[in-house]
């Protein structure tokens, strides 16, 4: 039975290892845009950044983040010309290879909704690379519409909005 909740700064080695695990087995690495060390550090700051997990037992086997802090979502606010809406970022979605079509990511996004409901957001943005088929149907069931695709830096992603 998979269990949900918002990951504890003592976790801090387990993401670290589910990072590496999910990582290392990306047959395509554009897919993932990595952490930069501030975002791991960021990652356990609510007033940056919430992190939630999915556990089997206390095994971490998925995650996804809010990032709300204006830091992160200035290159989109600049993109999309929304600079004075209350927008934050979904980032950060793994699943161990053998976790994956449980549902797991679809109901990380269901958190992350109701976070964002809950603080009075606007809108969510999410990335994603164009090809990565999974993770374009696990955005699209969020009822998020792709408004663009373009370069984030050297990533190409499709550009994902929803209205909160």
């Amino acid at each position: 039975m998979i269990s949900y909740r918002e990951i504890k700064v003592e976790e801090k080695q387990k993401v670290k290892e589910l990072i590496d695990i999910v990582l290392n087995k990306l047959e395509r690495k554009e897919f993932f845009m990595p952490f930069t060390e501030e975002e791991l550090e960021d990652m356990f700051n609510k007033d940056k950044i919430i992190t939630y997990g999915a556990y089997d037992e206390e095994k971490l086997v998925g995650m996804a983040q809010l990032y709300f802090d204006e830091s992160y979502t200035t290159e989109i606010r600049e993109l999309l010309n929304m600079q004075n809406y209350k927008i934050a970022e979904f980032g950060g979605y793994l699943v161990l290879e053998e976790y994956r079509n449980k549902g797991i990511m679809k109901h990380l996004e269901d958190m992350l909704i109701s976070k964002l409901k809950e603080i009075n957001y606007e809108y969510a943005v999410i990335t994603v690379h164009p090809d990565n088929i999974a993770s374009n149907k696990a955005t699209e069931y969020t009822g998020a519409k792709i408004i663009k695709t373009t370069n984030l830096g050297k990533y190409l992603r499709n550009i994902y909005l929803l209205k909160i």
